[in-house]
């Protein structure tokens, strides 16, 4: 099994911390103890460690700063005693402990309408039925099919026809991307090159890798910077543009740093050329406003599990004008443009999430920036120095990514796991990576001087959760301050 996020931050604290350089042979010997204390519920041995790893005693005396003490600490794995080790976070008693969710930019827990309905279609002896089947039990899973299809269209204002599903946000926005560039090579086959693509430098991985995928085939790429709060213009888009240009792809808004971008304006200038725009709307689909056909947007991105709806579906939108080239080929599902039996119990919950967010989008932006504004003032009264990444006047209502003067966000992160709040870290120990986020890197974040933590609130969260946070913020940053100086 391979390591968790939250257990690869710890280890990339310690190993920054200690000054510890990582090798393959440590990361062997880490993933071994952490797969065995899950497995166990106790630490490995000098002897289990030698046998599936190859590390002696010596060796593990001579990788890490107090040998199985600081390799146990690395990993998460309690130990009697640790006078020789490492803490890698603050550690502080709490009377009475809590559960604060503040990572809805992640994902978000299914609701409660989205449950009923999925138990209830389940408990149904007809609802295993195959869409593509030519009887009843069949024809009612088509159905349901069809009625999530137009829940989204609705609240999008495009026809249904427009809207299909897919397994995740990230698989569609690679059909998107290379769907659309597939097409342009087969239509410009005598040109000397396969295209150009306009691309932010802050998109999301799975627009980032694809589009680099389709660069080191050949396609030439224009990557448009942003300024320090995230932002770009669609004059740059327009600078950008040219007779070859393919696709233009920008993101509604940022998943870090929760930055609006200007997709309406970008969205003009590309239909006036006739130049396909997708915009990835994972992020922001049920939290903003948008209406595609108003906007030139030709393709449009969203996924399950950012609006309470379960993971593993998702859908695209695509203007019925545009022809796309499938990812998955095989049956003629979803129209021939994504082959393979439908998800029908999450399509179900999918259409349903959609409905309700954007009946309750307006209400709930107006609570958003409340709690976000109750949430600032906490804070600046606690930690002066801290900082906002991004600009507050055009920014997705329910984020906030936070600079901590003088803390490891990772430290900070692994701290107020502790007591029970779970956050995202921006900085140093990003999940699953101990490289610097990229978005970031593309705001000329202070990473030296600021731990950064993003905050984002669904639709549970209260004033209690961030007074939560905010009483025992003090006594952490304190211990972790006391940490730093030795």
């Amino acid at each position: 099994m391979t390591l968790h996020s939250l257990a690869l931050n710890r280890i990339y604290y310690m190993s920054r911390t200690t000054d510890t350089p990582l090798t393959e042979a440590h990361m062997r010997v880490l993933e071994y103890a952490w797969n065995y204390y899950r497995k166990n519920s106790v630490g490995p041995l000098f002897q289990n460690i030698k046998k599936h790893t190859g590390v002696t005693k010596e060796e593990l005396s001579s990788m890490f700063p107090s040998g199985i003490s600081s390799l146990y600490t690395w990993v998460g794995i309690p130990i009697q005693s640790r006078d020789k080790g490492c803490k890698p976070m603050a550690t502080i008693d709490v009377e009475n402990p809590r559960e604060v969710y503040f990572d809805h930019n992640a994902t978000t827990p299914l609701r409660r309408e989205v449950v009923d309905a999925m138990v209830d279609f389940l408990q149904d002896p007809q609802s295993h039925g195959n869409p593509s089947s030519s009887y009843d039990i069949g024809s009612r899973a088509y159905d349901v099919i069809e009625r999530a299809r137009g829940q989204i269209a609705k609240g999008l204002g495009v026809d249904s026809g427009e809207i299909y599903f897919v397994g995740s946000g990230s698989e569609a926005n690679n059909l998107a991307i290379k769907g659309v560039a597939e097409k342009f090579i087969q239509a410009n086959a005598d040109g000397d090159a396969p295209g150009h693509i306009i691309c932010s430098r802050v998109e999301h991985p799975s627009v980032l890798e694809t589009v680099r995928y389709l660069e080191d085939n050949g396609f030439d790429v224009t990557w448009l910077d942003v300024d320090r709060d995230g932002v770009l213009g669609a004059d740059q888009v327009a600078a950008a543009i040219r007779d070859d240009t393919a696709i233009v792809s920008v993101m509604a808004a940022n998943n870090e740093i929760g930055t609006i971008y200007p997709y309406a304006e970008i969205g003009s200038l590309c239909a006036a050329r006739n130049i396909p725009f997708f915009v990835d709307a994972i992020q922001a689909y049920g939290k903003i406003p948008i209406r595609p056909k108003e906007m030139g947007i030709s393709l449009l991105s969203l996924s399950g599990h950012k609006i309470y709806a379960p993971k593993g579906v998702g859908a695209i939108y695509i203007d019925k004008d545009l022809d796309l080239a499938p990812l998955i080929h095989g049956g003629s599902q979803e129209l021939g443009v994504r082959a393979g039996t439908e998800n029908v119990v999450g399509i179900m919950a999918l259409g349903l999430a959609a409905e309700l967010s954007y009946a309750e989008m307006e209400s709930q932006t107006a609570r958003y920036i409340e709690l976000r504004s109750y949430f600032l003032e906490r804070l600046t009264g606690i930690v002066p120095g801290a900082i906002v990444n991004g600009t507050l006047e055009n920014r997705l209502p329910h984020n906030l990514s936070i600079g901590f003067p003088g803390v490891d966000s990772g430290s900070l992160l692994l701290s107020l796991n502790q007591i029970g709040v779970a956050v995202s870290a921006g900085s140093a120990c990003s999940a699953s990576s101990n490289k610097v986020s990229h978005v970031l890197e593309a705001i000329g974040a202070d990473i030296d001087k600021f731990g950064t933590l993003r905050f984002s609130f669904g639709n549970q969260t209260d004033i209690e959760d961030i007074d939560y946070l905010f009483t025992h913020m003090p006594a952490i940053l304190a211990q972790l301050a006391a940490d730093a100086r030795g």
